[in-house]
């Protein structure tokens, strides 16, 4: 019989038992239950307790929602009452509910208290359309001659640059608001509002740059350009550029906004067929600006992370937050909608970091280890009929990161509805060598890697053993690697010798001719790997022990697309995927 305790964390939604890495069931304590039982506003320290808590959370549940999601054709079910219903422009229309509606959009259901937002939802995203290439780049590695780090001025440089070679994305790490009471600190996943932009990167243009710094100095670039973008905003008032009454936070977020506006315009004027494929972060800082300006929208006393897997043995605990489940409920699901609308690029795409939290996460009490936690389940259907909506109106492609261990039935969702996951090289292989091209999924975005992996020269060369073995964090040794260039090459290398362990150049080459020969539609390769470089922009786990974030291009954008070297592997990677090569439309 379950226990009162047991059916309490149910009904919130808390798994009691979860699939470990080794496919092992584990259980959650009793004691993490009422811990995050408690932060969720649900006392469980006794049975009386429990007993309040379940009546206090089915009263909840059981109000008129303020929002409900459906799918085009679906029957409508509202609650009885309704008096009539508008389109979202106003318009009086009737419906059939038991055809439901056929264009997707927002609709309202009116009552005589009060109305019930309908989202409609297509079928599925919108598809890639034509077999394409594209770069990731990390803003702030773009070098210019007057700017301490990239900005979204130089990306839309690099964006026209990169267009007219053939190039149809550019996928970038988030570029959320961070804290402007802390300029010096960058850390793109770990934002204070997802909703808002890092004005820092604003174009804007700084004195007194080391032109020749392979680092970002933050603790100087990130206070220098904030004194540059003030001083933009006392001259654009002083010339009456400036709203009357306009705020420094409203003229540098309208600066931000106008910037990425251009490079997408840029993007899809020079021919791209996506341009900017946007990064949505997991989750937002707990102290920062859009956990407390809404608390109530946020899961409060517990951090979000990982449980223990074989490259965690000890779980992870991100210090991030995200929404509560109950609390976007009680909103109506706006802050999900706004946040959205704020990172879907017209036109382009958004990639979802850890793309499961749409389903569940993994949350952890406040000053616990890692170890300490459970998974939360999210209204999955309503959050990906949304995304599909918010998708549909901005036209935008949607990739979703899917590597790890998948929740049950999230692929299948995700497939259904048009979302691409994502197929990255190092992680593509199974006891018998890395997986050949042609198993490559039409309905994923294949990468040659990530931001948080070592790049295609590192790899081989080993620059990633050195980092483990410096900072002691185990992982592969030197024979585990060099049976791993055997079975790389042996996939790649169309049976030409193997390059020696200091030769990356015709390795990264056979790369890229490997994966654009794949069924995925887009092909992903980071500027790092086009350029050859050994070094990783961030290395998962480190703080100050490794320069995350801070690296910088060697060259300008110009300087590096005229190297005979880049220059061959784009004309592979447009050869093997010319513009001409259009899809089907039901793609994924």
């Amino acid at each position: 019989m379950t226990s009162p305790l047991h059916q309490l964390a149910q009904e919130a939604g808390i798994a009691r038992f979860w699939i470990d890495a080794d496919g092992e069931e584990r259980q959650v304590s009793d004691e993490t239950l009422r811990a995050i039982l408690s932060a969720l506003g649900l006392r469980a320290s006794d049975e009386a307790a429990i007993t309040v808590s379940r009546v206090a959370l089915h009263e909840r549940r059981s109000a008129r929602p303020s929002l409900l999601t459906m799918d085009c054709g679906e029957p409508i079910a509202l609650p009885a009452g309704v008096c009539s219903f508008r389109t979202e422009t106003g318009e009086t229309i009737e419906i059939d509910t038991e055809r439901g509606l056929s264009q997707p959009g927002y609709y309202h259901a009116d009552y005589d208290d009060g109305s019930i937002l309908i989202a409609v939802a297509p079928a599925r995203c919108p598809a890639i359309k034509r077999r394409c290439w594209g770069v990731t780049i990390q803003i702030p590695s773009l070098r210019g001659d007057d700017k301490d780090f990239g900005d979204l001025g130089l990306l839309a440089d690099a964006v026209e640059r990169l267009a007219a070679r053939g190039a149809d994305a550019v996928a970038l790490s988030p570029i959320h608001a961070l804290s402007l009471a802390n300029p010096g600190r960058f850390a793109p996943y770990s934002p204070s509002s997802r909703i808002a932009l890092n004005a820092l990167l604003a174009p804007l243009g700084t004195a007194g740059v080391e032109p020749s710094a392979a680092l970002i100095d933050w603790e100087v670039a990130g206070p220098a350009r904030l004194i540059a973008l003030q001083e933009a905003f006392a001259l654009a008032a002083s010339a009456k550029e400036a709203n009357k009454g306009e705020s420094f936070e409203h003229f540098s977020q309208k600066r931000a906004r106008a910037g990425l506006d251009d490079v997408q315009r840029a993007a899809r004027d020079a021919g791209m067929a996506i341009g900017i494929i946007a990064d949505l972060a997991v989750g937002v800082d707990p102290l920062g600006e859009e956990a407390l300006g809404d608390p109530g929208a946020f899961l409060q006393g517990l951090r979000i992370g990982a449980p223990p897997d074989p490259l965690g043995p000890q779980g992870q605990d991100w210090g991030l937050t995200s929404y509560s489940p109950q609390g976007l409920a009680d909103r109506g699901f706006a802050p999900f909608i706004a946040m959205l609308r704020a990172n879907l690029p017209q036109g382009g795409g958004m990639r979802i970091d850890h793309a499961f939290g749409l389903q569940r996460l993994w949350v952890v009490p406040q000053g616990r280890p890692a170890t300490e936690g459970a998974y939360i389940t999210y209204p999955f259907t309503d959050l990906l009929r949304l995304l599909k909506l918010e998708a549909w109106r901005a036209d935008a492609i949607i990739i979703a990161e899917d590597l790890g261990t998948r929740p049950p039935g999230f692929s299948e969702a995700l497939e259904k509805a048009g979302i691409y996951g994502m197929t990255v090289l190092p992680f593509t292989r199974d006891a018998e060598g890395f997986l050949d091209a042609s198993a490559y999924p039409e309905g994923s975005v294949a990468m040659s890697g990530t931001h948080d992996v070592a790049t295609i020269a590192g790899w081989w060369t080993g620059r990633d053993l050195e980092w483990n073995h410096t900072l002691d964090r185990g992982g592969d040794t030197q024979g585990d690697r060099a049976e791993a260039r055997k079975a790389l090459w042996m996939a790649i290398g169309a049976g030409a010798p193997q390059p020696a362990n200091d030769d990356p150049t015709p390795v990264i080459e056979r790369v890229l001719d490997f994966l654009a020969g794949s069924a995925a539609p887009l092909l992903l390769v980071p500027m790092e790997d086009l350029v050859g470089l050994v070094e990783q922009p961030n290395l998962p786990g480190t703080t100050v022990e490794h320069p995350n974030w801070r690296r910088r291009l060697p060259a300008s954008i110009d300087a590096l697309l005229a190297e005979p070297a880049l220059q061959r592997r784009i004309a592979s990677l447009t050869r093997a995927r010319p513009r001409a090569a259009l899809l089907q439309e039901d793609q994924p």
